[in-house]
């Protein structure tokens, strides 16, 4: 078993090594700023969301993650206003949601296609 500081031997499990934490940190960052979202509101997810990507130098992984969790912020108060009755209000949080959601997942792909590539045996 690979313990989570080791670095695995074999090329292919350093492949999966890589994978495996690009999410755990892409999901950290994402609940991270989701959360000072909700206690701080937009504020909070830009000041989160900067100092994250400040810290890695601007990790594609890690950029996801903010994207991930200030869509989740803004698709939560979209519903919320939709609820209310604000129907132009809700309808708009949840559309910049869908585009935030859209592009963390582009990043994320294009991520995971980066550590395939790094491999020397890789396709």
């Amino acid at each position: 078993m690979i313990k989570p500081h080791q670095k695995p031997k074999n090329r292919s499990l350093t492949n999966r090594w890589q994978v495996r934490s690009l999410i755990a940190r892409t999901g950290i960052i994402a609940v991270t700023v989701t959360i000072a979202g909700a206690v701080m509101g937009l504020m909070g997810i830009v000041g989160t969301g900067a100092v994250a990507v400040g810290i890695t130098g601007v990790e594609s992984g890690i950029v996801a993650g903010t994207l991930a969790g200030g869509g989740a912020w803004m698709g939560c108060n979209g519903i919320v206003n939709l609820l209310q009755g604000d129907v132009s209000r809700g309808s708009l949080w949840l559309g910049i949601s869908l585009v935030s959601l859209l592009f963390a997942s582009i990043l994320f792909i294009k991520s995971v296609e980066e550590i395939e590539k790094s491999l020397p045996n890789s396709r």
